[in-house]
C-alpha cells in the first residue's frame, strides 16, 4: 500500500535524510522542556495529570507535509518537537500560562477554546510554539536554542475530547456529517461543563479544608469527634505534627484505606493511640531513624509514619497486618512498655 512515507521517500530521500540527522536535536529539546516544566509546575504546586513529550514520528511528518504545503518543511513545521501539559482545574489556567511565559521565548500563542466563538465546533487547548531563552548558556544548548518546540496545555477533559476527535478523524466543522453536528456539538458542551463543575468541586474542597483549619484552631475538643476523610485527616497531621513535612495525598490516602479497613472511624481515636503511643513512637523514631528519601542521613517520620507507628504500638491487629512491612517488629519490643 503507498503510504506518505513511501512518496516522500521516492520523491525526496533527501528530506527524510535531513529528518533522522535533525531528530536528535528535537528529542534533546523535547526533554529539556519537558524537565524545565516539571521543575517549575512542581515548586508552584500546580495540580496536574500528566506531562508527556515526544519528537514527531516520521509517519506523521510525511503525512503532513503532503497535507500541507511548505517550502522548507523542517524549518516551518513548528511541532517537530512536542510537549503536552494536561492539568485539573480550569483556574490553574492562568497560571500555567504565565509560567510558560516566564521560562520560554514565545513566538505564537493560540488559544483554541478561548479564540473560538461559541457556535464553533470542538473543545480546544492552549497551544505555544517556543524556543529556550538566553539564558540557556553553554554548549549543551547551542544546537537547541534556535529550534521551536510546541506545548500544548489542557485539561484532562479537554485531552479526552481530543482523542475522541482524533479517533474520529473530523478536524473542522464541515468534515462532519449534518446528522452528527448536532450529538457532537452537545458533547463537546458536555465535556465544557463538567470541567466547570471539576472547578467546582475544588473551590468547595479548598473551602471545607480552610473550614478544617479553622475548626481545629478554634475548637479542638469538637473538632476530633469528626468523621475521618482524606480532608479531615490532612488538616489533622498539619494540626497535630506541625514541626514534621507535610504527607502527600496518595500517602494519607492509602493511610485512610487502613484506617477504614481496622475501624477507626473518628479523629479521636487516632489521637487517641497517638496520645497513648507517643513517648514510644519517638524513642522508636530517635533510636532507630527511618532513611530520609533524599539519601541526606536519618530521616524522620511525617504525619502518615506517626500515625502507623503509634497504631503498631497500640493495636495488635493493625501491627499483624503489617508484618510484611515490619522488619522493625522485633524492635518494637523494646519500646512497648512506654505505652501508656
Amino acid at each position: 500500500m503507498d503510504s506518505p512515507l513511501n512518496r516522500i521517500w521516492k520523491s525526496k530521500p533527501e528530506l527524510i535524510r535531513s529528518y533522522y540527522d535533525m531528530l536528535p536535536i528535537h528529542q534533546r529539546l523535547c526533554d529539556e522542556v519537558k524537565y524545565i516544566l516539571e521543575k517549575k509546575i512542581k515548586s508552584s504546586g500546580i495540580e496536574i495529570g500528566h506531562l508527556t513529550s515526544r519528537a514527531k514520528a516520521l509517519e506523521s511528518f510525511c503525512e503532513k507535509i503532503e497535507r500541507k504545503i511548505y517550502n522548507n518543511p523542517l524549518q516551518e513545521i513548528t511541532d517537530l518537537s512536542g510537549v503536552r501539559v494536561v492539568f485539573l482545574y480550569v483556574s490553574d489556567k492562568i497560571k500555567l500560562e504565565k509560567l510558560v511565559e516566564d521560562e520560554f521565548e514565545i513566538h505564537e500563542r493560540v488559544d483554541k477554546l478561548g479564540d473560538q466563538g461559541v457556535e464553533k465546533f470542538g473543545y480546544g487547548a492552549l497551544h505555544y510554539i517556543v524556543s529556550l531563552k538566553e539564558q540557556h548558556a553553554g554548549a549543551r544548548y547551542d544546537d537547541l536554542r534556535s529550534v521551536r518546540c510546541e506545548i500544548q496545555i489542557r485539561t484532562i477533559l479537554q485531552d479526552a475530547w481530543a482523542i475522541v476527535a482524533h479517533h474520529l478523524s473530523y478536524k473542522h466543522e464541515d468534515d462532519i456529517p449534518n446528522e452528527l453536528k448536532r450529538k457532537l456539538h452537545a458533547l463537546s458542551g458536555l465535556f465544557e461543563t463538567a470541567d466547570d463543575q471539576f472547578e467546582s468541586i475544588n473551590h468547595a474542597r479548598i473551602e471545607y479544608q480552610n473550614s478544617v483549619k479553622h475548626q481545629i484552631n478554634a475548637d479542638s475538643k469538637s473538632f476530633l469527634e469528626h468523621d475521618i476523610n482524606l480532608d479531615s485527616l490532612l488538616g489533622y497531621m498539619a494540626w497535630r505534627f506541625p514541626d514534621r513535612d507535610t504527607s502527600s495525598i496518595e500517602g494519607a490516602a492509602s493511610l485512610l484505606e487502613e484506617l477504614n479497613e481496622f475501624g477507626y472511624k473518628k479523629l479521636n481515636s487516632i489521637d487517641n493511640a497517638i496520645n497513648r503511643a507517643w513517648d514510644a513512637v519517638i524513642a522508636e523514631e530517635k533510636k532507630y531513624p527511618p532513611r530520609d528519601p533524599n539519601g541526606y542521613g536519618p530521616g524522620e517520620y511525617i504525619g502518615v509514619g506517626l500515625i502507623r507507628s503509634a497504631l503498631e504500638f497500640v493495636d495488635e491487629e493493625y501491627r499483624e497486618s503489617r508484618k510484611h512491612h515490619m522488619f522493625k517488629e522485633e524492635r518494637l519490643a523494646e519500646f512497648l512498655e512506654l505505652v501508656k
